[in-house]
This record gives structure tokens, sequence and C-alpha cells, in this order.
């Protein structure tokens, strides 16, 4: 029998008794996460953490580390993620972040590496992750305003519009697409609800007419397909989902020659957009709290309220609010928008990338039927216990590593999301060598990861 408290239930006990809480308002910067992947874990049949392999990866993980020097600037150095170098203002950064991360899942495909969704940017074909943030890059260089919130909730921001922002060079489509277009008109409304000013809405219901006119002509003109869809480059240019330094230094010798998209000039949008500042806004309710900006995000954003049931008990993975959190933390350095004093609360981000990491490090273990499933390549329905207990696991496996790399170097000063970026990394960069990983990862369509 669960022993555990569920504080909704017992809230929600209060509201009928009519003896509601008289601080609701308050937000916790306990996300209560890591609990839950202990309780998943304590409770799990078919995946187990091998404490052997864990002293192990966390030895190798921590070699691996120093000797590349890894840090949060490895964030800054991905060839696409947006930098005040090339003309983006921390602003821009901050709303590039999060709309990056409210679109940040599901792009796995069970396609071939020539006929999966591929995205043309910069001639180099880009897949996985890399394809949603060179989607947003491509449609800022066209003039498409797609990282204001403020866009989201217009009439402009169509189905016709998403769809040429995520157009494919080849002939599958970006999953979810409809549920992708849901998100960001959800989290435009909440923002501008919950945390716009008074400029925010007097300029959302009485902008001038004709600056109105002028943006709605230009977005109207670089939504048409032939802005985004023709500009491409040719369908020769090389396929790779991941940051290829050969490539990245050749565009570099490339824009010093002469000016191309991939120039400071070219990353600000063409158009004339007001300035957004609601996510400045959220951030700065948080009080430099990264625990009270997940529960912030997952308190008024559905799309963020990663949480489901699991032995009885609801259990929070809330992977994507936690990784809004760490790339701000990791593409600020730290400081400004991203100085959070409890990064070292946030967790692993339970997607699959890692729990297929962390298995081929003698990690994780599987039952032989999830071990099974997962090999054939067969889809685990969302929710499912199995899924539930590779993400929770993997949250309390990587939290076991840190406390071994900081039980043997204490002055490492190890948090979970280099680990998670780094295992992540790894795994992208196993998957391009001969043989890849004998572990594929496991599938599971959703919005969560």
């Amino acid at each position: 029998m669960d022993d555990d408290v569920d504080p909704d239930l017992v809230e929600l006990l209060r509201q009928r008794l009519g003896m509601a809480s008289q601080q609701s308002d308050e937000v916790s910067s306990d996300t209560g996460v890591l609990k839950d992947a202990k309780h998943i874990y304590d409770n799990a049949v078919d995946v187990s953490i091998d404490m052997y392999g864990t002293k192990g990866a966390a030895a190798s993980i921590y070699t691996a580390m120093q000797q590349q020097a890894y840090s949060t600037d490895s964030w800054a150095q991905h060839p696409l993620h947006p930098k005040q170098s090339e003309g983006f203002s921390d602003l821009d950064i901050v709303n590039f972040i999060f709309t990056m991360d409210l679109l940040n899942f599901s792009f796995w495909s069970e396609l071939g590496a020539e006929e999966r969704y591929q995205v043309e940017y910069r001639g180099q074909r880009w897949t996985g992750y890399n394809s949603l943030v060179a989607c947003l890059r491509r449609a800022i260089d066209g003039g498409v305003p797609i990282t204001t919130p403020r866009f989201w909730t217009t009439a402009k921001c169509s189905r016709e519009t998403m769809e040429m922002v995520f157009y494919s060079v080849t002939n599958e489509r970006i999953p979810l697409l409809d549920e992708r277009m849901a998100i960001l008109r959800e989290a435009g409304d909440v923002l501008h609800e919950v945390f716009g000013d008074l400029a925010d809405h007097h300029d959302a219901n009485e902008q001038s007419s004709d600056k109105e006119k002028q943006s709605d002509a230009a977005i109207e003109t670089q939504t048409n397909g032939e802005s985004i869809a023709t500009d491409l480059p040719d369908s020769e240019s090389k396929v790779d989902g991941d940051t290829n330094e050969e490539t990245t230094h050749a565009q570099e010798d490339q824009a010093d020659q002469a000016p191309s998209e991939s120039s400071p000039e070219s990353a600000k949008p063409a158009l004339e957009v007001q300035p957004d500042y609601t996510v400045v806004r959220l951030i700065e309710k948080a009080d430099g709290s990264a625990g009270k900006l997940v529960n912030l995000l997952a308190k008024h954003f559905e799309c963020f309220r990663d949480e489901t049931r699991f032995d009885g008990k609801k259990v929070r993975l809330l992977k994507r609010a936690q990784i809004f959190v760490a790339d701000l933390w990791a593409a600020f350095g730290g400081k400004g928008y991203g100085e959070f004093h409890d990064i070292d609360h946030i967790t692993m981000f339970a997607d699959y990338r890692v729990p297929q990491m962390l298995h081929s490090l003698n990690v994780l273990t599987y039952s032989p039927p999830l071990d099974n499933r997962v090999r054939r390549w067969e889809p685990l329905e969302s929710g499912h216990s199995w899924e539930i207990q590779l993400r929770g696991c993997s949250i309390w496996a990587v939290e076991m590593i840190r406390r071994e790399i900081e039980r043997e170097h204490p002055e490492a000063g190890m948090n979970a999301v280099l680990i998670d970026f780094f295992l992540y990394d790894l795994a992208k960069e196993k998957e391009k060598m001969a043989g890849g990983l004998a572990m594929p990862h496991h599938r599971t369509r959703s919005i969560w990861y």
C-alpha cells in the first residue's frame, strides 16, 4: 500500500471542505522529480540499475569530461544555437530557447537515414533535434517571427505557415504538427494572459493600423512558399543531424568572404516586430530559482505538465520544463537570465537517448520482455509502465552517477544537467560510428520528449 500522500488529492479535499490553502498562489522551488524518480526505481520490475555499472560509468564519464574540458560552453558551440555574435539580443535568445523547448519532442523516425524528416539549411541537411533548430533559424532568416510569442496567436500563424516553417526535403513530414501548433497557441495565450502587462494587451488589441498592414503583408510574402521553401540549398548537401566540425569551419570561411544567410544581418527577423517580454517576465517570476521556474511552467502550461501515475502514485518527470531552465543556464553561462542559485536541483531530462546510452554503459538493464520490445523497435505507448520505468530509472541512475563523481571528486562541482548533456552528445557520437549502439532507443510518440 502506498504510504505517500498525494498533495493534489489533499488540496482537492481541502477545497471541497472549504479549507483551500491560503497560500495557493505560492510556487515551491521543489519540483519533486527526483523523489518521484526514486519511487519509480524502488518499484520498478522491468528496469534496474547496476551499481557496479554505475561506478564504472561515473569514472569514465568524469575522465572523458575532464579530457574534453566539457562545460556549458558546448551549448554555445552548437552551430545553430543563437548567439550575440550573430546579432541576437538577450531577449531574442530567451524567446528562441522558449520556442525551441516548447517544440523539442518526437523527432525519431522509422525510416532510413535518406528518407526520414530532414531540413536543409546553410548547405547542410539536419535531422532530429537539430532539424527543429534549423527550422527556427530558417524561418527567422525568412522574416517569419516564429520565436515571438505574440505571433503564435495571430491568424498569420496558420497551418500553411507552419507547414512552410517545418518544410522537409524528404516526403516524411514533421511528426505531430497539429500538436505543435496547439502548443504554440496555448503558450501564446498563457504568456499574455498571465505574464503580459497592460502595454502588451494594448499592443495586441490596438496596434497601429499602418504597421499591422505592413507586418501582415510581409508575413504573407514570406510564408507563401517562395522565401522559405525555394531558397533551400541544393539537394546534394550533406546529411548530418549533429554538429559537423569540418562543415562548420567551412561555413565560417564562407561567412568571412561574403554576406550569407548565416551572417549577423540576416540572423535578425526581417519584420519590425514589437518586442515581446512575456517569457522574460515568466523567468523573473522565478526569483532566480531553477526549481520554481520549472514549477511555474508546469503550473501554467499544460504542455509542460509532464506527469503521470505509476504504482498508484502521481509522478512528475517534467523533461521539457527542466531542459528550458538548463538551456537558459547554458546559453547565458549561468549569468543574467541563466542565473539560478539551485541549478544543481535539476535532474536528468528523461527522454529516449540517455536511457539508450545508460544501457550501453551497463548502467541500466531491462527485463527480457522489455529488452525484446525495444530491440524489435516496437513502440511503447506513452504512459505505459515500461516507458515510465525507463524514464524514472534513468533520472535516478544519473543521480547515482552524479553522487559517485561527487564522492570521488568533490571539487568537480558536477550536476545532472552537464551529465545529461554529455550523455546525449555521446549517444549521438556513438550512433555515427560503425555499428552504432547495440541497443536501439525505445520508441514512444508523445509531446513529452
